[in-house]
């Protein structure tokens, strides 16, 4: 029987799935620990079963808002089911969750996490144990993962060991401006992109992203666009002149 009385602190076990995503070893994600545990369960999101929203005891969930971005998944495999579970972003001191299949059984004994909040650089993909492309944004702070067979995008910030899942589509659109891409079938094709991955060199991939965290900024990188694109037109200034009387 699902418990619908609200508001209430999370079931332990509804607490062990959202915590499973969660590693108390990356200050990151162990800040959400806390939040967590500081909020209430005080209703259900716009998509129903299993999926709730955390939030102050006196405050209600807004379904007339979008969802904020997601900030962990994955699979936590126990002894008797499989469970999908999703954690979006804090945001106006909400917090939506999606637990699936819900409600959550009694005595949870967990098996095996499969979550992309515990990969690291150098580490296979969580989901299909595969390889990683990595691009390096701010040297040492900030790594862009991409997993082709997995179709997933995700920046690790070495500070706070969090992976910030990243949206295709709005990546996507600025590496297909950069590249001057007008062909209706790919831009409207963004998941051909990871069998496709090939063509475009560190240099696309790392401005794309750049270019994209500039119209969203999610992300301090200071002025890592200015100086990347400083160093692209004094490498560019090099070759020609290098270049002069080889032909």
């Amino acid at each position: 029987m699902i418990e619908k009385n609200f508001p209430r602190k999370l079931f332990k076990e509804e607490r062990d799935v959202l915590f499973s995503l969660l590693p108390e070893n990356k200050s990151g994600y162990s800040h959400y620990r806390k939040l967590i545990d500081d909020l209430f369960l005080i209703g259900e999101g716009r998509f129903g079963n299993g999926n709730l929203v955390l939030g102050a005891l006196e405050s209600k969930p807004d379904l007339s808002i979008p969802s904020s971005p997601v900030f962990a998944l994955g699979y936590i495999h126990t002894t008797m089911d499989v469970y999908y579970s999703v954690i979006h972003t804090l945001d106006d001191n909400k917090i939506e969750v999606q637990i699936d299949p819900y409600p959550v059984k009694k005595a949870l004994q967990v098996e095996k996490i499969i979550s992309y909040s515990d990969w690291n650089p150098g580490m296979k993909s969580p989901e299909k144990l595969s390889d990683v492309y990595k691009y390096s944004i701010i040297e040492s702070k900030y790594v862009l993962a991409i997993c082709p067979l997995s179709k997933k995008i995700w920046l690790h910030e070495s500070e706070s060991g969090i992976n910030h899942i990243i949206p295709l589509s709005n990546f996507f659109n600025e590496l297909m401006r950069l590249k001057n891409v007008k062909d209706e079938k790919i831009i409207t094709n963004p998941s051909a992109f990871f069998k496709e991955i090939d063509k475009y060199s560190k240099r696309d991939i790392k401005l794309a992203f750049l270019l994209y965290n500039k119209y969203l900024e999610k992300f301090d990188f200071g002025d890592e666009l200015g100086h990347f694109l400083s160093e692209t037109e004094e490498r560019k200034s090099s070759f020609k002149f290098f270049g002069r009387g080889l032909n």
